[in-house]
């Protein structure tokens, strides 16, 4: 083996190495949580070097800061929903979100959602449904005509409501609109602009901090 072939062998031996220790670390993390299991992958891709250029950087950091099971509710929601939008990871952030405060199974949630059918909030949905297995194929979601990023999730009983923060919501709409007014919106570039921006909110962004959580018919959580 040459040399620069085994150089880059043991570089993705010790990626894999350090993905597993961060699993160990997400997996006290995330104790309260069912993890999700692939069905026709092995294993989730957390390998640097298989992610583009402008997602590769801050694979490791993510895992490291969010966990692995968010992890695989972003991937799985941008391949889904064709780019990294803002909306859709908030979306997959609030379904692991509620999980954790309702300690509630994968694919044992329902969701009341009131992100409309209308861009760019209705692409939170894809988020909500991607990491919290609550679908419109398992009749386990419903969408209304509000158009609000705010979610009721119910599990055992139990209802929470998870609203965006003002101030990240403001901030959302501040980029979309510096992007759309400099590329147009929907453009080509205008989605290329928006992925390399949302890769680094989605680092930022730290789920137990960017909604309002009620409890309905009991205490607020926060």
């Amino acid at each position: 083996m040459k040399g620069k072939q085994l150089v880059t062998v043991l570089a993705s031996i010790i990626v894999t190495i350090f993905i597993i220790f961060l699993g160990n670390m997400s997996s006290a993390h995330e104790e309260q949580m069912d993890q999700r299991e692939p069905v026709c992958l092995k294993e989730y891709p957390a390998d640097p070097s298989l992610f583009k250029e402008y997602v590769s950087p801050h694979v490791v950091k993510i895992i490291e800061r969010h966990g692995l099971e968010e992890w695989k509710a972003v991937i799985l929601t941008n391949e889904l929903h064709r780019h990294l939008g803002m909306w859709s990871i908030i979306g997959a952030k609030m379904g692991i979100r509620a999980r954790e405060v309702l300690k509630a199974p994968f694919d044992q949630i329902d969701v009341i959602s009131f992100c409309g059918y209308e861009p760019p909030f209705s692409c939170t949905n894809d988020g909500i449904q991607v990491s919290t297995g609550a679908s419109l194929g398992r009749a386990t979601i419903t969408n209304t005509h509000l158009g609000q990023p705010e979610a009721i999730f119910i599990h055992e009983g139990k209802r929470l409501l998870l609203r965006v923060k003002p101030e990240v919501k403001k901030k959302i709409g501040k980029v979309i609109k510096e992007l759309s007014d400099q590329y147009g919106f929907r453009s080509k570039k205008y989605f290329q602009e928006l992925d390399k921006i949302s890769v680094i909110y989605w680092y930022e962004w730290s789920r137990d901090q960017i909604f309002d959580e009620f409890l309905l018919d009991m205490e607020i959580v926060r």
